[in-house]
């Protein structure tokens, strides 16, 4: 299409009023609210578990698996012989790692002890003393080492991106049941500021047939991550402008198989619903998920972003579209997107009925399958 070829030629640069007000949004305080500390509060944990480990060892190895490498912390203290003292420290920060992210009502706990690796299980059912270890906080790029503790307290620094021999328990976040929350808050965040719910999957409800693209195939590069980080979580953030007024229209949509990189993913997955997306385009951010994301107050800056977009633009034309995708990327601030655990990819001005091969993102990171889809109503 002609008028989306030139899209990138028709951009333009958001006004000296919508500047001053992304200024301010992104001051320390802005940045506070959305990405919060989380280290101190794992590391307490670890370093408490690591001095009961005599304790603990035993019956944590045997509920462990190839298939099950972690366990609720929550949940798992609660039946074993751990001292008081112990429990209380591992249920105040698992109530303060999640009033921090916003979570409290959403869940009843959060933290958990995961394995390092499977490869490491073995010797952990042998009797080989683990180190007990936390994810820092921060850019994995600036991080010296993975601070870990043995059961006498004693600390080790180990290698950032060399898996250990000896076996590893994070204190970490259950990733999943986390991103699962988040974008529950999201989604309900989007509706608080005037959004119209995002579709259930399928849409057979619907009178009529509805127009979708199905994303059919994915691939993540391989990104080097620590060892310490564990399985993907991704999700994607669809944009574009609502078809029926001057707003931008924002869907949050969960991914949840793709937990690794260097592997295909077929999941016939819908991915854009079209009645949703003003000029039959829209454009689609990957992210992956962060431990110090506050996803209500991640999802609400995303918004007045793009509201100060389309408003620095005027009447919103075809051009506004890319300016909006980009603009969401390049106005974070550098502190949440810093770490390639955050942003993944982005796809600009995916077009409604058109298919899509083996399609690189602008980052060069992420290769999609995209195709049109009918679903038919009732």
């Amino acid at each position: 299409m002609k008028r989306i070829g030139m899209v990138v030629a028709l951009l333009v640069c958001l006004s000296e009023a919508s500047q001053a007000q992304a200024a301010a949004l992104n001051s320390a305080a802005s940045r506070e609210r959305i990405s919060v500390s989380l280290a101190a509060d794992k590391r307490e944990l670890a370093l408490t578990l690591a001095k009961q480990d005599s304790v603990l060892r035993r019956d944590l190895a045997s509920r462990l698996s190839g298939e099950h490498l972690a366990v609720d912390l929550k949940q798992w203290l609660s039946t074993v012989s751990a001292p008081s003292s112990v429990t209380a420290v591992a249920g105040r920060a698992d109530l303060t790692i999640r009033q921090r992210k916003g979570l409290e009502r959403e869940l009843d706990s959060l933290l958990q002890l995961r394995l390092a690796s499977a490869s490491m299980l073995p010797a952990l059912k042998r009797g080989v003393e683990p180190l007990y270890a936390y994810e820092p906080d921060g850019n994995d790029s600036q991080w010296q080492f993975i601070e870990a503790f043995d059961r006498l307290g004693g600390v080790h620094h180990l290698d950032v991106h060399r898996m250990p021999e000896q076996p590893v328990l994070v204190v970490d976040i259950d990733s999943r049941r986390d991103l699962a929350a988040g974008i529950k808050l999201m989604r309900e965040r989007l509706v608080a500021l005037g959004q119209r719910p995002m579709p259930l999957q399928p849409v057979s409800a619907a009178a009529t047939s509805t127009p979708v693209t199905m994303l059919d195939r994915i691939y993540l590069n391989d990104d080097e991550e620590p060892w310490i980080s564990g399985d993907a979580e991704v999700y994607a953030i669809v944009n574009g402008v609502d078809p029926s007024r001057d707003e931008p229209q924002l869907d949050i949509v969960d991914m949840p198989y793709l937990d690794k990189d260097g592997r295909t993913y077929s999941p016939n997955q819908v991915l854009i619903f079209w009645d949703r997306y003003r000029w039959a385009a829209a454009n689609v951010v990957l992210m992956e998920h962060d431990d110090n994301t506050n996803y209500q107050e991640l999802v609400s800056h995303l918004f007045t972003i793009a509201s100060q977009i389309l408003t620095a633009l005027g009447h919103p034309e075809i051009s506004a579209l890319v300016a909006l995708g980009s603009g969401l990327v390049d106005r974070m601030p550098s502190e949440w997107f810093s770490n390639d655990d955050d942003y993944v990819d982005s796809y600009y001005t995916v077009e409604k009925n058109h298919f899509y091969t083996n399609h690189g993102g602008a980052r060069g990171n992420a290769v999609v399958s995209l195709r049109p889809y009918e679903i038919a109503g009732q």
